[in-house]
């Protein structure tokens, strides 16, 4: 099953458990639209599958299945965009392998250059493993990595650590927050000279499933820069975990599930383009052929000399005996393709069975191709078993244990050999526990959960505070009641003051006031300050709004809270259309997580933004934080 059709399995299991509330009928037109749109959309006629998206996603009622419709809604209008100017790279090779050890067969990567999942840098429990991400690259003798790991929500993210001594590495952190998505980012490689990052996104703009995505190092601000879609046919409707180019820039690698069933992907490697000229696609032109990279054919001259300098007569007939049972499974795909295609152009109409017949065209087209390879293959293998015959030669059967072994030739022309490399065993490495910043925020925890401030120094500007407790000694954790954050200072009497919070305005400290009361501590009353110096409260209600500005110590973020460990996709879109700002989580101790968008630089910009969130009926609240 390739990686559309598992996505859209996924959208039918939806899809079946709102049966009852359409009737069978309007469920089985939905089913229908949606079947004949997965069709369009996996052979690249996005406009096609555009209008099948649409027409059932008008007559479903479930928000959550018309979330998934608008979702590849989206990847079809990404796709018409990313039609609309490729390139043409040429296949020199390809080979199909299994999903959870392909990596062992690129060159490009040496001996124990991958370690299994988990290890000390990826924890991963068992239900937030990443179905393609089964094992970390560490390059040899790296000093620092980049790698994917699963956040707790269960995003996998690109982090990086670096090395301490020969042991300790640093605790890893996100790499950058222009390449955090909300979904999932996975096999980050890095070019020869460092400043260009390649990785694999479902959840950055594409076509379907993984795309393959590139990042370069801005020197100037020291951070990587937003990523671009390699584009199409580095890009697919199918998973595109993979890419790189060898050390030599002589050939690109691309890993993709496009043209591959279950647990495989197929390792295409085709020539280096190294300024991608992009032309428009042409009327006549195949997109399922330019995805399958066509590649050059290799003379027959050019097999035999190859077979002669590369293995042993039997060597050889073992070889091909596996690149005939590759290629046979490959053909049986593609006929299985032809026979879906021919179903549904049987019920459609005549306007869409245009461009069916145009589909079914080039599979076939691509069926021959294949078909004419294992002719050929047929042909050899035939002609080695009569010279073994009257050389009184028992040629060595087809065995996987051989094939792992030994040099594989590619499926077309010999100019890469996949050779398989051998697992790294996971090292003995400590990664040292990221430390959580400090939360300055107001709030009240249980009795024994109260936190004093890691840093006393009041920010810039203008702040208030709670102040509930002056005593000879400094209070315990007891003492202050569950408050967070609790500041302590002494006192020229060599007494200690204690005060909570931090305020950016006196509605917020006012707001915070009663619930310190009530508390335990009837006596709390609100306190000001001017860049560190106390003032009273009426000279900075008087000045309030004037030196929030840029150059203050405290800053606003929107708050979210009550979507549990995630937020729905329909708020994230509405908090995107509306602000370019961070998204952060965090899970305080009840589980329950709270999302913060910020930091803003004045309260005015947050409640711009609090505003139009509340007008979308999301529930938001503003707080200053110190920065």
């Amino acid at each position: 099953m390739t990686a559309f059709y598992k996505h859209f399995t996924a959208l039918t299991a939806v899809l079946l458990i709102c049966l009852t509330a359409f009737g069978q009928q309007g469920g089985e037109e939905i089913e229908e639209d949606l079947r004949r749109a997965g069709i369009f959309h996996r052979n690249y006629q996005f406009g096609k599958a555009l209008e099948y998206y649409t027409a059932a996603l008008d007559k479903t009622g479930d928000s959550t299945l018309k979330l998934d419709i608008m979702n590849l809604i989206a990847e079809c209008q990404n796709g018409q965009n990313m039609m609309q100017y490729i390139v043409r790279p040429e296949k020199i090779a390809s080979g199909i392998f299994r999903l959870d050890e392909f990596f062992l067969y690129i060159n490009e990567f040496s001996d124990n250059s991958w370690i299994p999942i988990p290890n000390p840098f990826i924890k991963a429990p068992e239900h937030l493993m990443n179905r393609f991400y089964t094992s970390m690259y560490i390059p040899e003798e790296s000093n620092s990595l980049i790698f994917s790991a699963p956040d707790e929500s269960g995003a996998w993210n690109l982090y990086t650590s670096s090395r301490k001594d020969s042991t300790v590495w640093t605790a890893p952190v996100l790499l950058s927050e222009n390449i955090l998505s909300g979904g999932n980012e996975i096999f980050p490689i890095l070019s020869k000279d460092g400043k260009t990052l390649y990785f694999a996104s479902d959840g950055l703009p594409g076509m379907g499933g993984y795309d393959l995505f590139c990042s370069t190092w801005d020197e100037e601000n020291e951070d990587w820069s937003t990523p671009e879609n390699l584009g199409f046919p580095y890009s697919s409707t199918g998973d595109d975990i993979l890419f790189l180019n060898d050390e030599d820039r002589s050939c690109s690698i691309i890993v993709s599930n496009r043209e591959t069933e279950g647990d495989s992907v197929k390792i295409y490697v085709t020539d280096f383009i190294a300024t991608p000229v992009k032309t428009r696609l042409g009327d006549n032109e195949s997109p399922l052929l330019i995805s399958s990279f066509t590649g050059r054919p290799e003379t027959e001259k050019e097999k035999t000399s190859s077979d002669t300098a590369k293995s042993t007569q039997t060597d050889s007939y073992s070889l091909l005996i596996h690149q005939l049972r590759r290629l046979q499974d490959e053909q049986k795909e593609k006929l299985d393709k032809i026979e879906e295609s021919r179903r549904i152009y049987e019920k459609a109409s005549a306007e869409d069975r245009e461009f069916l017949a145009g589909i079914i065209r080039d599979i076939e087209q691509e069926s021959m191709s294949i078909r004419k390879r294992i002719d050929e293959i047929r042909s050899q293998v035939k002609k080695m078993e009569i010279q073994f015959l009257s050389d009184g030669i028992i040629p060595m059967s087809y065995d996987d244990r051989l094939i792992e072994h030994t040099e594989l030739p590619a499926e077309t022309g010999n100019a890469y050999i996949f050779r398989k490399h051998v697992l790294g065993r996971i090292p003995y490495i400590i990664v040292e526990a990221h430390k959580p910043e400090f939360d300055y925020s107001f709030k009240i925890l249980s009795r024994d959960k109260g936190q004093f401030a890691e840093d006393n120094t009041l920010p810039d500007g203008i702040v208030y505070q709670i102040q509930f407790m002056v005593l000879s000694t400094r209070a315990t954790i007891r003492d202050i009641r569950g408050m967070s954050p609790v500041f302590v200072t002494r006192m020229p009497s060599g007494k200690y003051l204690h005060t909570v919070g931090l305020f950016g305005t006196y509605q917020e400290a006012l707001s915070s006031l009663n619930k310190v009361r009530k508390n335990g501590f009837p006596e709390a009353f609100i306190i000001a300050f001017d860049n560190g110096r106390s003032i009273s409260v009426k000279t900075a209600r008087n000045m309030e709004g004037k030196k929030q500005t840029t150059g203050s110590g405290l800053a606003w973020q929107v708050i979210l809270s009550g979507y549990g460990q995630a937020l729905p996709q329909s708020v994230l879109a509405t908090i995107q259309r509306l602000s370019s700002k961070d998204i952060t989580r965090t899970v305080p101790d009840d589980g329950e997580a709270v999302f913060a968008i910020g930091p803003f630089n004045n309260r005015q910009e947050a409640e711009e933004l609090l505003n139009g969130l509340d007008k979308e009926g999301i529930n938001v609240s503003i707080e200053s934080i110190k920065l």
